[in-house]
């Protein structure tokens, strides 16, 4: 019998070679590709398919290799492949090739988009905080790379049961320089400087019933940045402390600045009044001048004695003449304390009110309310102008009003929320 082209046992050795290399070649891609499916579990069917092909690929190169070998030893040999034409063989060893190289492209494709148990575990696997999944009785189903390296630095040992583990992070670490941060979340501080937090969840899912999983969470950011708020919080504590400190010397500095511009203020008026007097009195000056000077030695006086006026009608006029020059409305009820100390205390504090309404409130009116009973005398004073600033005090003028108010016996209170209110009780005298 007569072929067009030779057989394999006929051609050239270089032939017999490249025939056998490319047969290799797709034995080591049918066993990648039958290892894919097997791995990505691509169905029965599939697995048979490629397992045959292995199977008949190994026959084959088995039949090649014994052809090649006889051929060498020049024995007497009945070939199994004489009829076969090289040719051919290499073409379809060569499309084989190709059909097993885009097979195995297109499983790790579909390797790539579909969940498998090995694409969970190499998920789990990646990320930064630690997981590990266990059943009922204690046994790890799943545990990643750095779930087993925290069990190893707390423990000692890798995680092979999860109640041993469980008693480890409940209760002292068994390894030293490990510290216990917080027992009621387990947090603990390793020996790296990193600080972990361990917490335990129980799987609600029906086909999940009894799973436990563990998740340990790296919070070193979270506590280093809580530490440095306690730090910055205690001394803001303290500068806070020191600042409440420089205001009350702050506000007893003023009070003493203020009470002595006062008296010198009214130590200069007195002087000039008193010398402009002697002036007149020498005729060294116009005796018109007399009564403006005595106006004003009669302001002098007020200030010291709180009275201007001999009686209770004259001393009212007086401070309501003072008020309609600040632009003020005097609006009084119930009657002044017949008594004269308490009716110039009464007096003084009505003047200081009339001026903080117009200095510092910019009000219009005051409002007097004037009660006697048989424990004596009750005198509200308030005025419509605007609220006072927060965290207002008393000034000079108050503070040395309270001072002459307590020596009498008497108690003074002053509000400044929502609205600015002093409070006089005076008792009656035997």
């Amino acid at each position: 019998m007569v072929y067009s082209m030779s057989g394999f046992i006929k051609d050239t050795m270089k032939l017999q070679n490249l025939l056998m290399i490319l047969m290799e070649i797709c034995l080591i891609l049918e066993f990648i590709l039958l290892f894919s499916r097997i791995m990505r579990s691509a169905g029965k069917w599939k697995i048979a398919i490629s397992s045959a092909w292995l199977v008949v690929s190994f026959l084959f190169m088995v039949g090649l290799l014994s052809d090649h070998q006889h051929r060498q030893d020049d024995l007497p040999y009945d070939p199994i492949l004489y009829s076969f034409p090289i040719h051919v063989l290499v073409i379809a060893v060569i499309l084989l090739t190709a059909y097993l190289i885009l097979a195995i492209r297109r499983e790790r494709k579909e390797y790539s988009n579909t969940l498998s148990p090995w694409s969970v575990y190499e998920a789990v696997n990646n990320v930064p905080c630690g997981v590990c999944f266990s059943d009922a009785l204690g046994r790890i189903i799943l545990s990643n790379a750095k779930m087993q390296e925290l069990c190893r630095i707390l423990t000692g040992n890798y995680l092979q049961n999860f109640e041993i583990f469980r008693d480890a992070i409940n209760s002292a670490p068994v390894q030293k320089n490990i510290i216990k941060l917080n027992s009621d979340s387990n947090v603990f501080y390793l020996p790296d400087g990193s600080v972990w937090m361990f917490q335990e969840y129980q799987l609600k899912e029906p086909d999940l019933k009894g799973y436990v999983q563990t998740v340990a969470i790296n919070v070193s950011e979270v506590y280093y940045n809580n530490e440095k708020i306690k730090s910055n919080n205690e001394k803001l504590e303290q500068l806070n402390r020191k600042l409440e400190e420089m205001y009350e010397k702050i506000g007893d500095e003023i009070r003493e600045q203020e009470t002595l511009a006062m008296k010198m203020k009214v130590h200069d008026n007195f002087g000039r009044s008193l010398l402009s007097i002697r002036r007149i009195l020498e005729k060294k000056e116009e005796p018109d001048n007399m009564r403006e000077q005595l106006e004003n030695l009669k302001q002098q006086v007020y200030i010291l004695t709180s009275s201007t006026a001999d009686n209770k009608e004259d001393q009212y006029e007086d401070t309501e003449k003072h008020a309609r020059e600040l632009g003020i409305s005097i609006q009084i009820q119930g009657n002044y304390p017949d008594d004269l100390i308490y009716r110039r205390l009464t007096d003084r504090a009505l003047r200081e009110c009339v001026t903080n309404c117009a200095r510092h409130a910019h009000g219009t009116a005051v409002y007097v309310e004037i009660k006697n009973s048989r424990d004596g005398y009750q005198i509200q004073i308030t005025n419509n102008g605007e609220p006072p600033s927060k965290n207002a005090k008393e000034g000079g003028g108050l503070s040395a009003l309270r001072k002459a108010v307590e020596a009498e016996q008497g108690t003074m209170k002053t509000f400044f929320e929502p609205a600015f209110y002093l409070f006089l009780n005076f008792p009656l005298k035997e």
